[in-house]
């Protein structure tokens, strides 16, 4: 196969995305949290201990000043991305296990306090979970963003993170101290926490002349979507192979045993893939809630830029439920060890493939490497903000300050992860704000989709269309009992826009009206005329 060129080989050439993001800002508002209060109490027969209650219960020794300035510095949570528990936009996604990391200081070095838990609150049984905090052996008086070494560090089960749990952290000692310093060493949190995403994956092996494209491992592709996206649990189901040689092996150019096609080829087959994919799901409401599809592409079989400059190694739909990449034969490089090497510690391949269901989850591309069809969402540089990420699965945490190393999932360089701008965009989606709800499919829905492929103009019946779709210069022209309406075609955004210009697919929502026939044209040239039968 050829090598890609080095410009590319990031997660780019080539997977991409573009047009304006749906999906709107992240909006926590209306998650449910915990307001009970927070009541600190001494017991009148001991003078030496007080009681902090909320949600949870928990006691501190008192006693003479320490003047140590411990204190609980930050709180964040990991969970594929940090999150600041302090920001007004973090939200976590339900049904996840969660990281704290504790950030406690001091002045000059102290031991660690032997006291130090967390009470995780459920709200589903009024109950609390008491659950250890790992520390170093003594207090550092500085934060170390690098690694969690200096950190303190809870882990909470996926159980227990749901809408309106709280979580009480506090540290204490035999000595105690003075009420004053006391106040410095516990928190109680109460997190806004999404309801629990689930994603239904199909993998559909594409077959051509007798190679197939498929995945070695649904655990591992399931595994992979996990640690990187807002979700707590994605269900890889095998779906018939989809044998293509019948519709492309006449329209490939071959050099020995590999076929290469064009971009325009690629969208062909994108389009066929969506269409299979429309027909195994079924009923849907939304592009958003429906399984998504993707389709393992053989390695008999390439696709080059119309720039001439590489190669074409994804492509899908944004905000759509289709995706085209290559077969994923291992998820890790297990020769790195650490994020901060010179190579990705997950292969290309299947960074590829989490790239492009960024943009089925409503992602465009962050501004990195060339990219184009930027998302005003994620970082103007493409990067991760000075974040952090952790791969719960490799036990892996980086941090992105002070380098460029590090890169967002949805950018063109870098080694890529999450950003917690696309997490928290992810989960909006998934969850659906207002303006997503919006657009689910109604009882007066009639969508419509209409494509250009190898053989013509082609339409069907769809349940919905893409949440995401940009404006085009087709028309189409319909006869119903409201007599004629010219009305105007929206074009699904393709990743990879650049190359694949105005290829549509197309929707139209026909609304209630009874259709009888409709005509298809671009600036005002006939394309295509389709009667009622047709769809």
């Amino acid at each position: 196969m050829k090598k890609l060129p080095s410009a590319i080989l990031t997660l780019s050439a080539l997977v991409s995305a573009c047009g304006g993001g749906g999906g709107g800002s992240s909006s926590p508002a209306n998650d449910p949290v915990s307001t009970t209060p927070v009541v600190i109490t001494t017991p009148s027969n001991n003078a030496s201990l007080r009681e902090i209650s909320g949600d949870c219960r928990f006691t501190q020794n008192l006693g003479a000043p320490r003047n140590d300035n411990l204190r609980i510095s930050s709180v964040s949570w990991l969970q594929s991305v940090q999150l600041n528990s302090d920001a007004p936009d973090t939200r976590l996604a339900g049904g996840k296990a969660v990281k704290m990391r504790i950030d406690v200081l001091a002045s000059n070095s102290p031991l660690t306090p032997v006291v130090r838990n967390i009470r995780v609150y459920d709200p589903d049984t009024a109950t609390c979970t008491t659950l250890p905090v790992s520390a170093p052996y003594r207090v550092p008086g500085s934060i170390n963003t690098r690694d969690l070494n200096s950190a303190m560090t809870a882990d909470i089960p996926a159980n227990l993170v749901k809408p309106g749990m709280s979580v009480a952290l506090w540290l204490d000692d035999g000595a105690g101290r003075s009420a004053s310093e006391a106040d410095a060493t516990y928190r109680i949190l109460t997190p806004r926490v999404a309801p629990i995403i689930e994603e239904t994956v199909r993998i559909i092996p594409i077959r051509l002349l007798g190679t197939t494209g498929n995945i070695n491992s649904a655990a591992d592709i399931e595994s992979l979507l996990e640690r990187l996206y807002p979700v707590s649990k994605v269900n890889v189901v095998s779906a018939p192979t989809f044998d293509v040689g019948g519709l492309l092996t006449g329209l490939l150019s071959g050099n020995g045993g590999l076929l290469s096609g064009t971009i325009g080829q690629m969208q062909n087959l994108l389009d066929l893939l969506d269409d299979r994919c429309a027909a195994l799901n079924g009923r849907q409401s939304s592009a958003r809630s429906a399984p998504k599809c993707i389709g393992m592409l053989p390695n008999n079989l390439i696709f080059n830029s119309s720039s001439g400059s590489g190669q074409v190694v994804g492509l899908a739909y944004v905000g759509g439920t289709t995706l085209l990449a290559r077969a994923v034969t291992t998820v890790d490089n297990l020769s790195v060890s650490s994020p901060y090497s010179g190579n990705h510690w997950i292969n290309f391949n299947a960074m590829t493939l989490a790239h492009e269901f960024g943009h089925l989850m409503d992602l465009d591309h962050a501004a990195c490497g060339g990219a184009t069809g930027l998302d005003p969402r994620l970082y103007s540089d493409g990067q991760l903000g000075n974040g952090a990420g952790y791969d719960a699965v490799r036990g892996a945490y980086f941090s992105s300050a002070n380098t460029d190393e590090f890169a967002d999932v949805m950018s063109y360089c870098g080694k890529e992860w999450m950003s917690d701008r696309g997490y928290l965009a992810a989960m909006a989606y998934r969850n659906g704000s207002a303006s997503i709800a919006a657009r689910t499919t109604g009882e007066s829905d009639q969508w419509l989709k209409i494509s250009l492929g190898a053989t013509g103009w082609k339409i069907r019946r769809s349940n919905f269309a893409p949440s995401t779709l940009a404006p085009s210069d087709l028309t189409v022209t319909v006869s119903s009992e409201r007599g004629q309406e010219a009305l105007a075609l929206r074009s699904a955004v393709v990743s990879e826009h650049h190359e694949t210009e105005s290829f549509g697919p197309f929707f139209i929502n026909l609304g209630d009206r009874q259709v009888s026939s409709l005509s298809l044209s671009a600036n005002g040239v006939a394309l295509a005329s389709f009667s009622a039968e047709a769809f």
